[in-house]
């Protein structure tokens, strides 16, 4: 029978960065006939083809690393027609990578004085991101922050910060980053929230008021009477409507 696998190329809590390439040699020594190896990953064939030199068999298992090959088990099988068992040698890859994009939430616009909410949320990280906060030109550092793990793997950050619009701005800037502490990618988003002016922000009216009659005076029959009803204030401005007797 042949000798048991062992590989090469990759130590076992070893990191690997994605978008490395990475190659993996399966080797064993051996066995009449050389032995068959095997390659599998997270359980399926990943490639069969091998070679045999002096009774040496290898196959070398070559790729590029992505955000879904963490965690990934890869697994090489030694076997030939003469052994009792097939003989196994397994890894289980760690793979960085760092958040593609950032995405910011909330209000497009606010009035001056308002509190704005809002939320930043990376895509998967591994490890998890850090948030950054800059608004306005200043680093915020109220912002409260929670990790959950992705579906896909890896790490979702999400951060909520509460920002005060000023009155010297015509608008409030946010800039959101999103920072794997172990890699040198930095993602970031802006997002742009619209300072309403007086001019344009809601108000209720003012009070209606009537003018041109004195309630309890005397009308003669036959009068033309002239009576106003006025609101001052509002935007938009007051709709007026007459009733009379409710109708």
């Amino acid at each position: 029978p042949p000798g048991a696998p062992y590989i090469e190329g990759y130590a076992p809590g070893e990191v690997i960065r994605r978008g490395q390439h990475v190659q993996l040699a399966c080797r064993s020594r051996g066995g009449n006939p050389p032995a068959q190896l095997i390659w599998y990953k997270n359980g399926n064939q990943a490639r069969m083809a091998y070679r045999t030199t002096d009774r040496l068999s290898e196959n070398i298992y070559s790729f590029v690393a992505e955000a879904s090959d963490n965690k990934a088990r890869l697994r090489c099988e030694a076997n030939n027609i003469m052994a009792t068992k097939i003989q196994k040698a397994e890894i289980t890859l760690n793979v960085l990578f760092a958040p593609t994009q950032v995405i910011v939430s909330g209000p497009s616009e606010a009035r001056i004085g308002e509190s704005v909410a809002l939320q930043c949320q990376t895509t998967a990280s591994n490890p998890a991101a850090e948030i950054k906060w800059i608004v306005n030109g200043k680093q915020m550092v109220n912002a409260s922050s929670k990790v959950v793990q992705s579906p896909e793997g890896g790490w979702i950050t999400t951060s909520n910060i509460t920002a005060t619009v000023e009155a010297n701005k015509r608008s409030l800037v946010a800039i959101c980053h999103g920072v794997n502490m172990q890699l040198p990618e930095n993602v970031q988003s802006t997002h742009t929230v619209n300072v309403l002016q007086c001019w344009q922000q809601q108000i209720p009216p003012g009070p209606p008021i009537i003018s041109g009659y004195t309630e309890g005076s005397i009308i003669t029959v036959g009068t033309r009477q002239k009576i106003m009803c006025t609101s001052s204030g509002g935007n938009p401005l007051a709709t007026l409507v007459w009733y009379k007797n409710d109708k």
